[in-house]
C-alpha cells in the first residue's frame, strides 16, 4: 500500500428530516407543543364527558337531598301546627266544660219549686208565691251578659216571694245562693210585717219579692232551631251592570 500523505475525506452524517404535516415541520419543539395541546384537549375532552355529567349528578343528588330534609321539615311543621291545633281543641272543650258547669241544667230547674220549698220549709218560713214568668223566659239575645252568649243560652225567670223572720230570709237566701251554679236574684224589694207576739215578745216578718233568674246552655236541637235560616239564592236574579 501507497501513502500518499493525504487523508480520504470522512463521509458527513446528515440528520434525518423532521416529518412534515400539513406543511408544518414537526421539530422536537413543534411536537412538544402539539403534545401539549393534545394533553390539555384530552383533559378537557375527559372532563366534558366524565367530570362534568358526575358534577351534575352529585348536584342533582344534593338538591333532592336537600328537597327531602325541606319536605320533611315541612312535615314535621304541619303535624306540630295539627297537635297544637288538637290541643287547643281539648283546652276549648275543657274551658267549655267548665263554662258549661257554671250555669244551671235543664233538670235541675225542672225540680226548682220543690227544692226552693224545702229550703223555705227547713228554715219554717212560709212559701207565697211561686210563678214562671214566661214573657221574661227564652232565648238570650239582648246582650245583658254579654254579645258573645246571644244565641247561646236561654234564660228562665221565676217571680218568688217567701215571708220569714230576718234570720229565716238570711239563711233562705244563703242556701239559695249554693242550691243551683248561676241564679241570678233581679229586682229584690221586702217589706216588714208585723206578726202576733210571741212569748210577749213582738215579731217581724219581712216578706221578701225577687226574680230568680236561672241560664241553661241551649242544647244542640235549640241552637240549630235559633240559628238563622240560610239566605236563599235568587233564582231568577238580574245580572249586575257591568
Amino acid at each position: 500500500m501507497t501513502l500518499t500523505g493525504e487523508y480520504a475525506p470522512a463521509p458527513e452524517i446528515t440528520a434525518a428530516p423532521y416529518p412534515t404535516v400539513f406543511g408544518v415541520t414537526l421539530t422536537p419543539t413543534v411536537s412538544g407543543a402539539l403534545i401539549a395541546v393534545a394533553g390539555f384537549g384530552l383533559a378537557a375532552y375527559l372532563g366534558t364527558q366524565m367530570v362534568l355529567p358526575a358534577l351534575d349528578q352529585m348536584q342533582t343528588l344534593n338538591n333532592n337531598i336537600a328537597q327531602k330534609e325541606a319536605d320533611v321539615a315541612q312535615k314535621a311543621a304541619v303535624v306540630k301546627q295539627v297537635n297544637e291545633v288538637v290541643a287547643s281543641l281539648n283546652r276549648a272543650k275543657a274551658q267549655n266544660q267548665e263554662v258549661r258547669g257554671l250555669f244551671s241544667t235543664q233538670e235541675a230547674l225542672d225540680t226548682l219549686l220543690l227544692d226552693l220549698n224545702q229550703v223555705i220549709t227547713k228554715n219554717q218560713a212560709r212559701l207565697l208565691k211561686f210563678e214562671p214568668d214566661y214573657a221574661g223566659s227564652g232565648v238570650v239575645s239582648d246582650g245583658s251578659i254579654g254579645p258573645e252568649l246571644n244565641g247561646k243560652l236561654k234564660r228562665q225567670v221565676t217571680n218568688i216571694s217567701f215571708q220569714g223572720t230576718f234570720p229565716q230570709t238570711l239563711n233562705i237566701l244563703k242556701t239559695l245562693d249554693r242550691l243551683q251554679t248561676l241564679l241570678v236574684i233581679q229586682n229584690f224589694t221586702t217589706e216588714l210585717k208585723a206578726a202576733p207576739a210571741k212569748d210577749k215578745k213582738p215579731a217581724t216578718l219581712i216578706n221578701s219579692s225577687f226574680k230568680l233568674v236561672a241560664y241553661v246552655p241551649l242544647t244542640p236541637e235549640e241552637l240549630a232551631a235559633a240559628a238563622p235560616p240560610p239566605a236563599e239564592k235568587k233564582e231568577n236574579a238580574e245580572p249586575a251592570p257591568q
